[in-house]
């Protein structure tokens, strides 16, 4: 085994150290999802010296006493934040952040006998885990930059027009139990199970919009909500991350879903610098939002 360029330890979630602290890293998110999927949540913290060069989120369970890693499906993504690496051009920090990839392999490999994560679009270098045997496998979400022109494709603006006379409204209202009925039909409507108890996920709901770290936007049509989002970011994120939309069936073909998403979007302008849509790998929802015009992006789960 290669000898480690890097110290890399395993700590309590924490700030400390951090010049920054984005969502998927925070403290308050990770003990929010910790308690949700009753599992441990881990800080994995790579230095040199003292300084941090990298912290990525580790979900641990155990089973008859072996420790493995979970992805958890309320954190969307437990990627790699490097910090620290210099301004010596972007040769060097590809290098860098190459290194630092393939010592945390080794060290989750030493630690872990099972383990499956999902990396950020950011992360789109995976050879320091293919390079050690893990499997890499492709999955897309699709995003907004601000700076880009929304561009719709025909359907969609048909639907935006024929939305016009039911006078949608949007508000940005934090109501747990309108989201929650709105998700129970959801998932009857496709014959799913959410995997969690409502109320736990409420609870967890409750938890990050206390940290102000969810926000929930809601289109009412004559003032019932027919359509309600969860939006998570912080004050120290440049992307806003649209976890879960759910609409009622007898409004979506009104255009609701259409109007949601374009009125969100604008209530955000300013707020963040993208919006990342959690998602593009289901063909349905990956038509939607292809047509509304955001773009695709390649980003990979992990599994050993």
């Amino acid at each position: 085994m290669n000898k480690s360029r890097y110290n890399i330890v395993a700590r309590f979630p924490s700030k400390e150290g951090l010049s920054y602290c984005p969502l998927w890293i925070n403290p308050d998110f990770m003990l929010a999802v910790q308690n949700l999927h009753n599992c441990e949540a881990k800080q994995l913290v790579c230095y040199k010296g003292d300084e941090i060069k990298a912290v990525m989120p580790l979900y641990e369970k155990k089973k008859l006493g072996i420790s493995y890693l979970i992805c958890p499906t309320s954190s969307y993504y437990q990627g790699l934040w490097f910090y620290n690496l210099g301004k010596k051009g972007e040769n060097r920090r590809l290098l860098d952040e190459l290194n630092i990839s393939s010592d945390i392999a080794i060290w989750l490999k030493a630690h872990y006998k099972k383990m499956k994560f999902k990396l950020m679009p950011e992360n789109y270098d995976v050879r320091g885990f293919t390079w050690k045997n893990y499997k890499a496998k492709p999955l897309y979400t699709f995003t907004y930059d601000f700076q880009e022109p929304l561009k719709l494709l025909y359907d969609e603006k048909t639907k935006l027009s024929k939305a016009s006379i039911y006078n949608y409204q949007l508000d940005e209202q934090f109501l747990p139990e309108e989201f929650i009925h709105l998700l129970k039909i959801l998932y009857q409507r496709l014959n799913k199970d959410l995997g969690l108890a409502y109320s736990a996920f409420q609870k967890w709901m409750e938890d990050l919009y206390q940290h102000q770290l969810l926000s929930q936007f809601n289109l009412r049509r004559e003032g019932k909500v027919v359509s309600s989002s969860l939006v998570l970011g912080g004050k120290e994120d440049d992307r806003a991350y649209l976890i879960m939309l759910s609409t009622l069936p007898e409004e979506m073909k009104n255009g609701a879903s259409v109007v949601h998403y374009l009125t969100f979007i604008e209530s955000l302008r300013g707020r963040f610098d993208k919006i990342d849509f959690c998602g593009g790998n289901n063909p349905d929802v990956a038509r939607f939002k292809a047509a509304m015009g955001f773009k695709l992006e390649l980003f990979f789960i992990i599994e050993k």
